[in-house]
């Protein structure tokens, strides 16, 4: 008996990928690659862009009243820019002397909390010889090096507020906002428009106020910390001011670190002065979290601490300071965005829930 079989046939499978799939595919990969090329130049078009959005209320405000909306964006603008002058040309000078005596007496600030008796045991192990040289080295090269400071960071504000290509990008996006709204909703339906225009509207004014609002709460901040700095005999209250008002701009970390500076500065004098500015920086948080947040941030979406927090880290480790400032304003922004365009699915899956609801249960 013959045992004869067929011969078995290899099946092979083709799979034909249409040329328009390869050429979407080549776009975006070439589109991925110019971002990262260009993600200097993109990073400093999205800082313009959180700028320009926060002065648009403003803008808009001129524009109701009349105004051309260029002329409007050219007075805010310069406006903002005279305040920023303003303030650079009253505080630096007497913020200078301050830096300076302060390096001059670091030494003595050191030795007041090596003999302070609480925090003594803490500091036995260390050389107070050693430290005494060791601070007046640093005494007599904090001048230069601090000049170095303030010049790179002058520099890093220059580069990212200051430099003309930014400051001529926030400024023309300014200005065109209302007709770059209208072109692109031309590619959209109307239906779409009447939609997601009111979205926009109030990404706006999440963005104006988060900017707007975080720089009048920082300046409260640092005024509350000079103050109270100043009625307890702390040492350069001016200085410790304007470190707390800037740290206050990084919103959850910063107000911490400003208080562990104050505590220390009040150590400097004595105990209870230190237990005061504990006592002053912990009272000014919950009036900060509790009443002036609510007070300026009312008509804005409100974030989480942990949204918020995340928010910032992950600006510190693109755009560092600034990023952690500008990150809250996205973080809003990309909140309204996410909330509209779940809207609908939320309520088809409400509607289920409550045509599954038994009668009685």
């Amino acid at each position: 008996m013959n045992d004869e079989r067929p011969p078995s046939r290899r099946v092979t499978a083709e799979i034909v990928v249409p040329v328009r799939t390869l050429l979407v595919i080549g776009g975006f990969a070439a589109l991925v690659a110019l971002a990262i090329a260009l993600r200097g130049a993109l990073l400093s078009i999205v800082v313009a862009s959180v700028l320009s959005l926060g002065l648009d209320p403003l803008v808009e405000a001129l524009v109701c009243r009349g105004w051309p909306r260029g002329r409007a964006a050219v007075c805010v603008f310069a406006a903002l820019f005279g305040a920023i002058a303003l303030v650079v040309i009253v505080i630096v000078n007497p913020l200078w002397s301050e830096l300076r005596s302060f390096a001059d007496h670091l030494p003595d600030y050191w030795n007041q909390l090596a003999d302070n008796a609480t925090l003594k045991p803490l500091l036995s192990r260390a050389s107070e010889h050693a430290v005494d040289t060791d601070l007046s080295t640093l005494a007599k090269e904090v001048p230069g090096a601090a000049g170095t400071l303030l010049g790179v960071a002058g520099s890093a504000f220059s580069s990212l507020l200051s430099v003309l290509t930014l400051t001529f990008v926030s400024l023309f996006l300014l200005i065109e906002r209302a007709r770059i709204t209208h072109w692109l909703f031309g590619f959209t339906r109307p239906q779409t428009e009447a939609r997601w225009r009111p979205v926009l509207d109030q990404s706006i004014s999440a963005v104006a106020a988060a900017l707007i609002g975080n720089v009048v709460i920082s300046i409260v901040a640092g005024a509350v910390a000079g103050l109270a700095a100043f009625a307890f005999g702390l040492p350069f209250p001016l200085v410790l001011a304007v470190i707390t008002g800037l740290l206050d701009l990084i919103p959850q970390l910063g107000a911490t670190l400003a208080a562990v500076i104050l505590v220390l500065a009040g150590l400097t004098v004595s105990i209870p002065a230190a237990i005061a500015m504990l006592v002053i920086e912990i009272v000014y948080q919950q009036v900060e979290n509790n009443v002036l947040y609510p007070l300026v941030f009312r008509r804005t979406v409100s974030l989480s601490g942990l949204t918020t927090v995340l928010a910032v880290m992950i600006g510190v480790s693109v755009l560092g300071v600034v990023g952690a400032i500008v990150a809250v304003p996205l973080a809003a922004v990309l909140k309204v965005a996410v909330t509209e365009a779940a809207r609908p699915r939320r309520e088809r899956m409400q509607q289920l829930r409550e045509t599954n609801v038994e009668p009685g249960g």
